[in-house]
C-alpha cells in the first residue's frame, strides 16, 4: 500500500469528526480533513495530531475515538 492510499483512509477517518484536528510539525500546522495539505506536508518526518482547538471543547468520548481510529497510522518512535 502507498502513501497516497494511506493519506486518503487518513483522511477518510478523520473527516467522521466534526471537531477541528490537525496535523503539526515544527513548522507547519495543517487541517487533517485536507488531502492537499498533507500532501503539502513531509510524511516521512514525525508529525503530531492536536484534537480541538482554543475555545472548542471536545468530549473525551470523541477524543477517544480518533485516538481509536489514528491506532493504523502511528508508527512507533526510533529510539
Amino acid at each position: 500500500m502507498d502513501n497516497g492510499d494511506k493519506v486518503n483512509r487518513f483522511v477518510i477517518a478523520m473527516s467522521k469528526y466534526r471537531c477541528p484536528i490537525h496535523l503539526t510539525t515544527k513548522r507547519y500546522k495543517v487541517d487533517a480533513k485536507s488531502l492537499i495539505g498533507i500532501f503539502g506536508m513531509d510524511l516521512t518526518k514525525p508529525l503530531t495530531v492536536e484534537i480541538g482547538s482554543p475555545g472548542n471543547q471536545v468530549e473525551k468520548e470523541q477524543i477517544d475515538a480518533v485516538l481509536q481510529d489514528l491506532e493504523e497510522f502511528t508508527v512507533p518512535a526510533a529510539v
